[in-house]
């Protein structure tokens, strides 16, 4: 049961993390970073045009692999709580 915590806590600090990526790229670049490999130079930047979709598409799917993994994580536990209760 404290195996499935930690993996539960694990999936809703991936899901904040998949959430800030897009704005942690944003503050890179305004700070004068690349982008975390995304542009090297501003100046002499080309980005393809299906680039931001790509990452949007990724992210989404993600996101919604880990709400359906979290789901079925906590489907599970509610479960073993139930047989272990003993009304």
């Amino acid at each position: 049961m404290f195996l499935l915590r930690i993996i539960v806590f694990l999936i809703l600090l991936s899901l904040i993390l998949i959430l800030a990526y897009p704005l942690l790229i944003v503050f890179n670049i305004a700070s004068g970073g690349d982008g975390f490999g995304l542009c090297n130079d501003l100046v002499t930047c080309v980005i393809p045009v299906s680039e931001g979709p790509k990452l949007l598409v990724y992210l989404i799917s993600i996101f919604f692999l880990l709400v359906l993994l979290l789901r079925l994580i906590m489907k599970y536990m509610n479960t073993l709580q139930s047989k272990n209760s003993i009304l």
